[in-house]
């Protein structure tokens, strides 16, 4: 159960890292959502909580500069 949970949640941060405005925000969100559901299943005997959370951090990182990049579009564009 560890490995599995430090698959995903390494993918997810390097993945949320490399491609911090596409799909990587994306799949470090499932992962670290993946990887808390194994966390919580195991009864939280699993080490790496904080990778979790940096994990999803990451991807809601990059999901907000894609929101913050498509607001400044929308704004420039009408005027």
């Amino acid at each position: 159960m560890q490995v599995e949970f430090n698959r995903l949640v390494n993918r997810g941060i390097i993945l949320g890292s490399v491609w911090i405005m596409g799909i990587g925000s994306v799949i470090s969100l499932i992962s670290a959502f993946q990887a808390n559901k194994i966390l919580k299943t195991s009864g939280f005997n699993i080490e790496g909580k904080e990778k979790v959370v940096k994990c999803l951090l990451i991807g809601i990182a990059g999901l907000l500069v894609w929101v913050i990049a498509i607001a400044i579009i929308l704004i420039f564009k009408k005027k």
